[in-house]
């Protein structure tokens, strides 16, 4: 298994830890008053993604030279909403028959902790299961640092709001983020869709800048309301540095199974799972 393979992996995984875990706002009155930029990212961008999650997750990946490239996972997530330090556990076993059998797990602490995202892969061609180190900031060649794996502190970035905008009579909240701390981006620019209240206010779109405050690449996102949890159902990941488009398609989304500790270990991720 290269050292590509492997950063290929941790790039889907990405799209699977954002699903939000953190507690929706409980507001449900219209929102007819000014707003300010941190209240706006507080209600909109904090959802509630339920206490686990199990998909299917399709990727599709149009390279540089236009040939596309799918895979298969499975999803496992899992919610610990900071108990013991653990933010959320989440797992991808690939389906796909290339690569059948490399699965990959990855356990978040909470922000602010001196303690770094736990990462293992397990390589079936040599059924052993290796521990991946944090990449550094500057490798973005899927688009991404390490970074983009949590959800952000409100006040790691200062927030404005911008403006509301019409596009195809939806209407959107422009809120922009600058980080006070980041080794990548010079700030974020988020569209949060309207909705008749907070609750269905969600992020739609986001637009990363680098330190020289050019577009480096978009993101778009399609939500679900299953159970009551909101869920990704599609997102697009468009990358300008490397040319590139990300697909992700989930399939087949359960909230609230009851899955297991046991299913986020080593052993488990050796053994693989079956649905």
């Amino acid at each position: 298994m290269n050292h590509q393979v492997i950063n290929q992996v941790i790039s889907v995984v990405i799209l699977a830890l954002f699903y939000p875990f953190a507690f929706a706002a409980e507001v449900r009155t219209e929102i007819t008053r000014p707003l300010s930029g941190i209240e706006i990212v507080e209600h909109c961008y904090y959802k509630n993604g339920g206490e686990d999650q199990r998909s299917r997750l399709l990727v599709t990946s149009t390279l540089t030279n236009g040939r596309k490239v799918s895979s298969e996972y499975v999803r496992l997530w899992k919610n610990y909403g900071g108990k013991d330090g653990i933010v959320d556990k989440v797992v991808l076993y690939t389906a796909s028959a290339h690569n059948k059998g490399l699965a990959f797990m990855r356990w978040g602490y909470v922000n602010g902790s001196d303690r770094l995202a736990d990462q293992w892969v397990y390589l079936p061609e040599m059924r052993i299961v290796k521990r991946i180190s944090k990449r550094s900031p500057e490798e973005m060649d899927w688009g991404f640092s390490d970074d983009d794996l949590r959800v952000r502190d409100i006040n790691e970035d200062e927030h404005r709001f911008v403006e509301e905008r019409t596009v195809e009579g939806k209407v959107f909240y422009i809120v922009e983020s600058v980080p006070k701390h980041d080794p990548v981006y010079g700030k974020r620019i988020s569209w949060f869709s309207k909705g008749e209240n907070w609750e269905h206010c969600l992020e739609s779109r986001v637009d990363y800048f680098d330190k020289e405050m050019k577009m480096v690449k978009k993101q778009f996102i399609t939500w679900r309301r299953i159970k009551g949890a909101w869920v990704w159902e599609t997102g697009i990941v468009k990358n300008f540095r490397a040319n590139s488009t990300i697909v992700y398609d989930a399939r087949d989304i359960e909230v609230n199974v009851g899955l297991k500790d046991r299913e986020f270990s080593t052993r488990a991720l050796a053994r693989g799972y079956r649905w």
